[in-house]
């Protein structure tokens, strides 16, 4: 495996077009979880808003 995309990337890797170059940074579980964490409370922040 070279790599896997967190989960707070997951949609930002989705709407890469074709044969664009792409980076993986090494991150701990901590940031990982981190990430989602402040993924998450970004979207709960647009749905409240666009309520």
């Amino acid at each position: 495996m070279l790599g896997t995309v967190i989960s707070a990337d997951m949609d930002l890797i989705g709407q890469l077009q074709p044969h664009m170059p792409t980076k993986f940074v090494k991150v701990d579980m901590e940031t990982a979880l981190s990430a989602r964490r402040d993924r998450a409370a970004m979207m709960d922040a647009i749905r409240q808003h666009l309520s």
